[in-house]
């Protein structure tokens, strides 16, 4: 009995398999919905359009992007759990919905190994330092001893609580012994607030603010990475400055949990496909991301990773969400 129950196991697994292999081959049907966490016109918004662009043609269906900003990705996380497993809903996933999310809200909504299904890696984007120009500081050096003797008088904008832009300069304070005041924001209102001379400094995405430093609205003062970037070769790394200040700023795919293995397969190999195209690396480059390819398993454990490196800081700033 025990063995005729094992054999009609395997064999309904077989089937589903293949179900799901079938499915994989004829999917998409219908337009593909992708879920962005922020505000349209934003650096993520601008690499969503990119990429649904280029999965449209792939597919022969229309990717539309869907922005649904607010509580840090949460809301469109919500939104991506009550929509079936079928891969028509995928979302635009970023650090801090997956790594950081989970380790800032007491009561968080969802849990992304138990609720999503990583799909692809995309991109990773380098941070800079920016100040306003009224700070009147044209150097990391000038940064440090303005801020030094005033100790705590100083603020920095973010893109709100626990946002990876809160979290970034929060790592540079602790590294350099600062003791500065956290003012966040929403969306974009950080940079408009160092631009008004309302707030002194803030980290960001080069994309999201690359604009306004070539136009000399904001003053870049350190980049995190490895490297020099070429769009910025006057301004020194961290790296280079003597401090330690790693910050994630990538971008990834996720399904929701239950989305079948072979179609997850299948949207993985396409978005590689798309990522290892010279036109897309040209648009990638534009926004100052690094291409980030590999299977679907590369997404939780890079979130993982991060989870672990940023658990302690989280701790020690005491954010509860």
């Amino acid at each position: 009995m025990k063995r005729r129950q094992w054999m009609l196991g395997a064999v309904l697994a077989a089937a589903l398999a293949g179900q799901g292999q079938a499915w994989a081959e004829t999917w998409p049907a219908r337009p593909v919905r992708l879920v962005v966490p922020q505000a349209g016109g934003s650096g993520n918004d601008v690499l969503a359009r990119a990429l649904a662009e280029q999965l449209g043609q792939r597919w022969g269906q229309a990717v539309v992007v869907e922005n649904r900003p607010g509580a840090n990705g949460v809301v469109a996380v919500q939104y991506v759990k009550g929509q079936p497993a079928d891969g028509y809903t995928l979302f635009f996933a970023g650090v801090s919905n997956l790594a950081f999310n989970p380790l800032l809200y007491r009561k968080l909504s969802y849990d992304p190994q138990r609720d999503l299904a990583g799909v692809a890696m995309l991109a990773n984007s380098p941070f800079v330092l920016v100040a306003s120009p009224r700070l009147g500081v044209h150097s990391f050096a000038d940064f440090l001893k303005l801020a030094r003797a005033q100790p705590g008088a100083l603020s920095y904008a973010s893109g709100g609580i626990g946002n990876s832009t809160h979290l970034a300069m929060a790592l540079v304070a602790e590294r350099t012994g600062l003791r500065m005041l956290h003012v966040p924001f929403n969306g974009g209102g950080g940079s408009t607030s160092l631009m008004a001379g309302d707030t002194p400094v803030m980290m960001n995405v080069v994309a999201g603010v690359q604009p306004y430093i070539a136009g000399g609205k904001l003053v870049p003062l350190a980049v995190t990475g490895a490297h020099r970037l070429g769009a910025l070769p006057g301004v020194p790394t961290f790296g280079e400055l003597g401090y330690d200040v790693a910050v994630p700023g990538w971008y990834a795919i996720v399904a929701r949990a239950g989305t079948p293995a072979a179609l997850v397969e299948r949207i993985n190999a396409d978005i590689n496909a798309v990522i290892g195209s010279a036109a897309f690396r040209d648009k990638l480059a534009n926004q100052f991301l690094e291409p980030i390819q590999g299977p679907p398993a590369l997404v939780f454990q890079t979130m993982q990773r991060d989870a672990a490196a940023w658990a302690p800081l989280i701790r020690r700033l005491d954010i509860s969400l």
